[in-house]
């Protein structure tokens, strides 16, 4: 009888090696902050944050672009690394682009998240990411690292085809350009759809290292609101199943993304071709709590229950 594939959710076997997984997806995690945050937050990310951390600015609409750049100086100033995000659609044309990745690379920006942007409306000529790539301004800049979106479970803005063939091009670019390109996805509840589309686009070509957007501490009410905005249908469910409910959905304090983390390490432990490299978290608002909870992960202060599939943090 040939031998099975491992199941990548499976548990069985070395529990050490598991809980070295999960700590080196945990190492390193960056975390989202909008503007508002940093400026009504000052100080946070210096008392919340190790110093080089990776916290990515949001791209509001109505939000001044100098609110932007502010941040990332209060940002620089905490000793964190600023990664804005550009969004496409934001942009009237390439003179504006440069203007605005201009000022960012003057105050000491060297990373940008660039995505199209969820913009019904374009404000100018530029309507996805690989226009903004394509530009040249980045380059220009000195910037040569740069996140770009990737959609396990889908976008309620783009069809599945467009997406295969924006990564496919965004690969192409990465080459070609010399570019130090990754993913980075929206945030999930369920690492199932994750590790599957991790797979397929894998097989389709893809090489870009993946960082996985988490959920943080925030409450399941809050989360569901922004899971429903986000497009991530499939993972609202397991979000109420790990919640116990509608009821318990409206009266939990906290959530906590430890299955997924436990899922998504045991599938990296079980499949050493993946490309998920890291971990990022999606505050809202609970930028301490989320911080201090990833970092006793990152740690090593947890324990696993290997039965429940769960982590639990023990300081």
């Amino acid at each position: 009888m040939p031998n099975q594939p491992k199941d990548p959710f499976s548990s069985a076997g070395d529990v050490a090696t598991l809980s070295d997984v999960v700590r080196s997806l945990t190492t390193g995690f960056s975390v989202e902050m909008t503007p508002r945050d940093v400026r009504k937050h000052p100080g946070l990310c210096r008392e919340s944050l190790a110093a080089g951390t990776r916290v990515y600015l949001t791209f509001l609409p109505r939000s001044p672009f100098g609110d932007t750049v502010k941040a990332a100086i209060s940002l620089i100033e905490q000793g964190m690394r600023p990664v804005p995000h550009i969004a496409a659609r934001g942009v009237a044309d390439a003179a504006e682009l440069d203007g605005m990745v201009g000022q960012l690379a003057d105050v000491g920006v060297r990373e940008l998240l660039v995505v199209a942007g969820s913009i019904r409306t374009p404000k100018g000529t530029f309507t996805d990411t690989m226009q903004v790539l394509r530009s040249g301004v980045l380059a220009r800049h000195g910037i040569t690292r740069v996140g770009v979106a990737g959609h396990p479970e889908g976008s309620p803005d783009i069809d599945t085809d467009a997406l295969a063939t924006a990564l496919r091009e965004k690969n192409a670019f990465a080459t070609e350009a010399g570019c130090e390109m990754y993913l980075l996805t929206q945030f999930c509840f369920d690492a199932r759809p994750i590790v599957a589309w991790e797979r397929r686009i894998r097989a389709a070509g893809n090489w870009l290292p993946i960082h996985i957007g988490l959920p943080g501490l925030t409450s399941p009410k809050r989360l569901l609101k922004f899971g429903l905005a986000c497009g991530i249908g499939p993972s609202l469910k397991v979000l109420r199943k790990q919640t116990g409910g509608v009821l318990s959905l409206a009266t939990t304090s906290a959530y906590y993304p430890d299955q997924t983390l436990f899922g998504l390490a045991s599938a990296v432990r079980n499949h050493q071709d993946s490309l998920i490299s890291g971990v990022h978290f999606f505050p809202f608002g609970a930028t301490a709590l989320t911080a201090d909870w990833a970092k006793q992960i990152a740690d090593g202060q947890f324990q696993i229950d290997d039965r429940q599939g769960r982590l639990a943090v023990t300081a």
